[in-house]
């Protein structure tokens, strides 16, 4: 996986930090714990918002006592930015998912040469490398 750059969704930081992790390849699980992996200001947005709902436990060790983001950067994960152009992209691509999210992290994607860590097979329809 050298020279590869990955782009992390919401499940695959929920589930990799969220204990359980199983349901992941031992590649998907290699590469989050060792490969050059961003992580999108849309997923830190999407996982905050469903803790503030309460529909999801925070995904950080117990003892964390810092926010998502920081968290994140001490944990190693790069932040790659939001562009104009990954925005208007994530517009122009085929209605085969209807998740805004997925769609800013396809593009994204695309526009980076990226491949992204998700168990979503609708993900790949874009021609996106995925990996879980």
């Amino acid at each position: 996986m050298a020279g590869l750059s990955f782009l992390a969704d919401a499940c695959a930081l929920i589930m990799f930090h969220g204990r359980s992790a199983e349901g992941m390849t031992d590649t998907g699980r290699s590469v989050m714990e060792e490969g050059d992996v961003f992580v999108s200001p849309i997923t830190v947005w999407e996982i905050t918002r469903k803790v503030s709902l309460g529909k999801l436990i925070r995904p950080v060790p117990a003892d964390y006592s810092g926010d998502f983001s920081a968290w994140l950067s001490d944990a190693g994960y790069r932040m790659l930015p939001l562009s104009w152009s990954d925005c208007e992209r994530a517009n122009s691509l085929p209605d085969l998912h209807k998740d805004p999210m997925d769609r800013m992290l396809i593009a994204a994607a695309l526009g980076h040469d990226m491949t992204i860590v998700t168990n979503d097979r609708l993900v790949a329809m874009y021609g996106v490398r995925t990996i879980w």
